[in-house]
């Protein structure tokens, strides 16, 4: 029952493409993980299957971030900066959740942070100008 359990949270991981689903079954992940004993508990088989899980879901989230940093760079991009602002902060809430998931010493840490990266930073600018005035 608990294999099946883990099996089928790392199918959900793997396949999942909205990020506040991805963000919910990286907790429960992380919950069932604790659990459990931990990941000293955890197969090899698992411990595989949600690095695999969770590196197609980084590279799916830098596929996508990369061009829309792309188009709200460019001067003809027609943009609703509200909503872009609320899709990055909803990928960003998702990848801070994904990197808390793991040990400090978790070889993906990595590649969550350059992920991160790639956003938008939308926010930043505004708040170096409201600093300045």
């Amino acid at each position: 029952m608990v294999s099946a359990t883990f099996l089928q949270l790392i199918n959900c991981v793997s396949s999942e493409h909205d990020s506040i689903f991805l963000e919910s079954l990286h907790k429960d992940f992380s919950e069932a993980l604790l659990i459990v004993g931990g990941p000293e508990a955890l197969s090899l088989q698992f411990h595989r299957g949600i690095m695999e899980a969770t590196k197609h879901q980084l590279r799916f989230l830098a596929d996508k971030r990369k061009p829309r940093v792309v188009r709200a760079s460019s001067d003809t991009a027609d943009l609703d900066c509200n909503e872009m602002a609320l899709i990055e902060d909803i990928k960003d809430i998702t990848l801070q959740d994904i990197f808390l998931s793991f040990n400090s010493n978790h070889p993906l840490l990595v590649a969550v942070s350059s992920v991160r990266e790639l956003g938008l930073n939308m926010y930043d600018s505004d708040e170096d100008v409201d600093n300045e005035g």
